[in-house]
C-alpha cells in the first residue's frame, strides 16, 4: 500500500484508537525587556535583544509543560483513579509536605500500565515489549517498581540513552576530532559502572596527550578547538589554531554543563546594566572574573595539525601544559586575535575560581585545581541534580539548567522551583559518592516521579511548581525514531566503523545517521523532534508541532515499518493464528504499553476482521500518530 493511500484509509482507526498528534502551537508568552538604565545604543539594544530569548525560555519552560499536560490529558486517556501516594522518599516527604501545608491537591499514583512505559522510555529510551508490559502487569509483589528500576539501570540500552543525553550537552561531534567516538564508548562505559560523577568531570577537565585522540576524555578539549584553514609557514607556525578563543568556548562549556551557569553574556561585556532583569548573580559579574576563569587553561597548549596532503587542518591535537599564560595582548605563535568570540582587551590575567575567588595553590596543576574547586563546590552537586531531575520530571528546579541565579537560591524571592528539595537532593548526591545511577534511582524510586499525569481536579497554574502531576514530556528525536523501530520490529538500518547499528542510540552522534538509504528521512524526523547538530547547546523544546505531526503521517520510517510485508511486527501477526482480538491486543501493547478501551477494541478488531492485512498496518500506522504514543506521561 502506498503512503498516500494507506493515510485515507487509516484516518477513521486514529480517531477512535487514540487522539491523533496534537497540532498544538503556543505563542511563547515573555515580559517585555526592560531598557537598563537611559542608555539607548544600538549596542546596548542589541545586548538586550540578545538576553530576550533566555528571560522567555526561564519563565515559560513550567508553564509550558504543565499546559501541554493538561491539554493532553484528555487524549491520553490515563487511568484516572486515585490511587494513594506514600510519602516513600525524602523526595516525597519535602514535595507532599510541601502541598498539604499549601492546600495543593495532588495526582494519585500512575497505573502499573503507565508506570511500566515511563520508565522505560526514560530509562532506556525504549519502549517495553508487549513480554515485558504482561510480565510486569502479572507480578503481585509489592517491590516490583523498585525491581523494574534496578534492572533498567543495568542495561546496555540505559548506557546507551545516557550516553547520547550528555553527548547532546557536551556536543560530542565530529568536530571532536577523531576521537569523537572513542568518547562516545569511553562515556558508555563510565555510566556502566557507574564512575562517580566528580571523578569523571575531572577526567574530562586534566588530561593531556600528544594525540589527543589517543584519550578518549580528551574529547571535550578537542570539540571546542578553534582550528582554522590557513597555510603556515614551518612546524613553529601555529597561527592555524586561535588558542584563546578555544579556551574562552571551552570555560563557557564547563560553566553551562557542570555549574549550571551561562556565562557567556560576561565573555562579552560586564554583567552591570545588562543581566539585572536576567541574573542578578551574574549582573555582578565582570568580564576581568571571565577572563580569570578562563586563565586556568592558560598554560594549556592545544596545538593543531596541518595536513599536507589536503592542504587543510585535521582536528586532532596535541595538548600539554607548557605555555605561559593567558594573555589577551600576545598568544604568538598561535592567532590572538578574536575570531569567533567578542573582541578581548589587551592584559594578562591569572586564574581564579568565579564562584570563590580562590586561585590555585603554588606548584599545582591548574587544570586539576579547577576540577578540584569545582567538584567540591556545592553548586556542581546543584547543577547536576537539576540537570537529572529536569530530565526525569520535565521541568527542573530552575529552568533552563545553565540559567542558575546564585543570590536566589532561597528566600521570598527563590529561583528554584523547591529550594529545600533541591538542596537534599544535592546534598544526598555529594554524600552517595557523586554516583549518576544512584541519582536516577532515587527519584525514580519517589512517590512524586510515579504521580500520574492524569490530573482529577480543577487545575491552577499556581500548582505548577508543586509538582503535582507527572508532566508529560515530548519524546526526543532519537526516541522516537528508535521507539518506532522496537514498536513495529523493524529495526534501523545503520552502519557504524562497518558494524550493523539497529537503533539511533548504537551510534555515536547525530551525523552518523548519514544521508544514504533512510538516513535523510531519519535525519530529518529526528530534527523536528529537536535533535541538535551539537554544534550549539542542546535545544531544551518540550513541544508538538505541526512539522512533527506531518513527517509522523508521511515519513517512510514509519509508513515502510507498518507495511505486513517488512519483516515486522504487523507481518507477523498477519500470518500467525491470532485472532483479530488478539492482534489488537499485541499492537496496544507493543505502541502504548496498554490494553486497548473497549470503544477502540471495538472498532479496531472490526477493521483487522474486515481486512486482516490491511487493517492491522492501518492500525499500527494510527497507533504510532498518537499523542499517547509521541509523549512520555
Amino acid at each position: 500500500m502506498s503512503s498516500a493511500a494507506g493515510i485515507g484509509v487509516r484516518a477513521p482507526l486514529v480517531a477512535v484508537a487514540a487522539a491523533c498528534w496534537t497540532f498544538t502551537v503556543w505563542a511563547q508568552a515573555g515580559t517585555a525587556p526592560q531598557a537598563p538604565g537611559a542608555a539607548t545604543a544600538a549596542e546596548r539594544q542589541r545586548i538586550e535583544q540578545a538576553h530576550d530569548d533566555v528571560r522567555r525560555v526561564t519563565e515559560s519552560t513550567a508553564r509550558d509543560a504543565a499546559r501541554l499536560s493538561h491539554e493532553l490529558a484528555a487524549a491520553i486517556e490515563a487511568d484516572a483513579s486515585n490511587r494513594p501516594a506514600p510519602r516513600q522518599t525524602f523526595i516525597d516527604r519535602l514535595v507532599f509536605d510541601r502541598m498539604d501545608r499549601d492546600a495543593v491537591p495532588h495526582a494519585g499514583l500512575a497505573s502499573d500500565e503507565e508506570f511500566v512505559r515511563r520508565v522505560f522510555l526514560d530509562a532506556i529510551g525504549l519502549p517495553p515489549t508487549p513480554a515485558e508490559v504482561r510480565a510486569f502487569l502479572s507480578d503481585s509483589t509489592a517491590d516490583k517498581r523498585a525491581r523494574l528500576i534496578d534492572s533498567l539501570l543495568a542495561r546496555d540500552e540505559f548506557t546507551e540513552q545516557w550516553a547520547w543525553f550528555f553527548g547532546d550537552l557536551l556536543r560530542s561531534s565530529g568536530e571532536s576530532g577523531p576521537g569523537s567516538q572513542a568518547f562516545h564508548f569511553w562515556l558508555r562505559e563510565q555510566l556502566a559502572v557507574d564512575r562517580p560523577y566528580d571523578r569523571f568531570v575531572s577526567d574530562l577537565l586534566t588530561p593531556s596527550a600528544k594525540v589527543h585522540a589517543t584519550l578518549p576524555s580528551l574529547a571535550l578539549i578537542g570539540r571546542n578547538n578553534q582550528l582554522k584553514s590557513r597555510m603556515v609557514d614551518g612546524p613553529d607556525d601555529y597561527r592555524i589554531h586561535n588558542r584563546l578563543d578555544a579556551i574562552d568556548s571551552l570555560t563557557i562549556d564547563i560553566g553551562r554543563v557542570f555549574l549550571g551557569l551561562n556565562i557567556s553574556c560576561i565573555s562579552c561585556h560586564n554583567g552591570a546594566r545588562h543581566l539585572e532583569q536576567v541574573n542578578t548573580w551574574l549582573a555582578a559579574r565582570t568580564r576581568k572574573e571571565f577572563f580569570e576563569q578562563a586563565a586556568f587553561f592558560g598554560t594549556t597548549r592545544m596545538i593543531g595539525n596541518w595536513n599536507d596532503q589536503i592542504k587543510n587542518v585535521d582536528r586532532d591535537l596535541q595538548v600539554d601544559d607548557l605555555w605561559k599564560g593567558y594573555d589577551t595582548g600576545d598568544d604568538a605563535p598561535f592567532s590572538t586575535l578574536a575570531e569567533s568570540q567578542f573582541p578581548r582587551p589587551k592584559g594578562v590575567f591569572e586564574p581564579a575560581f568565579m564562584l570563590t575567588g580562590e586561585r590555585p595553590a603554588a606548584g599545582a596543576h591548574p587544570r586539576a585545581e579547577l576540577a578540584r574547586m569545582i567538584t567540591s563546590h556545592p553548586q556542581f552537586a546543584r547543577a547536576t541534580v537539576n540537570l537529572i531531575w529536569g530530565r526525569l520530571m520535565t521541568v527542573g528546579f530552575v529552568e533552563p539548567y545553565d540559567g542558575f541565579d546564585l543570590n536566589r537560591l532561597s528566600g521570598a524571592d527563590a529561583q528554584p522551583t523547591n529550594p529545600e528539595l533541591l538542596e537534599a537532593l544535592a546534598a544526598d548526591f555529594r554524600t552517595g559518592g557523586f554516583r549518576l545511577k544512584q541519582l536516577i534511582r532515587t527519584i525514580m524510586s519517589s512517590s512524586v516521579y510515579q504521580l500520574s499525569s492524569r490530573f482529577t481536579g480543577a487545575w491552577d497554574d499556581r500548582y505548577i511548581n508543586y509538582y503535582p502531576r507527572k508532566y508529560v514530556r515530548v519524546m526526543s528525536g532519537p526516541e522516537v525514531v528508535d521507539a518506532v523501530a522496537e514498536a513495529t520490529g523493524v529495526p534501523m538500518r545503520f552502519t557504524l566503523t562497518g558494524e550493523p547499528a539497529r537503533r539511533v542510540k548504537q551510534l555515536t552522534a547525530p551525523q552518523d545517521v548519514g544521508r544514504r538509504g533512510e538516513g535523510q528521512a531519519v535525519d530529518s524526523l529526528m530534527q523536528s523532534f529537536f535533535q541538535s547538530n551539537r554544534r550549539t547547546p542542546a535545544p531544551s523544546a518540550n513541544k508538538p508541532s505541526t512539522l512533527q505531526a506531518l513527517l509522523m503521517m508521511r515519513s517512510t520510517v514509519v509508513n515502510d515499518r507498518v507495511e505486513t510485508t517488512a519483516n515486522g511486527r504487523a507481518g507477523e501477526l498477519v500470518a500467525s493464528s491470532a485472532t483479530a482480538a488478539q492482534i489488537v491486543d499485541e499492537l496496544f501493547l507493543a505502541t502504548l504499553a496498554r490494553g486497548p478501551r473497549p470503544e477502540e477494541a471495538r472498532v479496531a478488531v472490526a477493521a483487522v476482521e474486515a481486512d486482516r492485512q490491511r487493517g492491522t498496518g492501518n492500525l499500527l500506522w494510527a497507533l504510532l500518530n498518537t499523542a499517547e504514543f509521541l509523549v512520555n506521561h
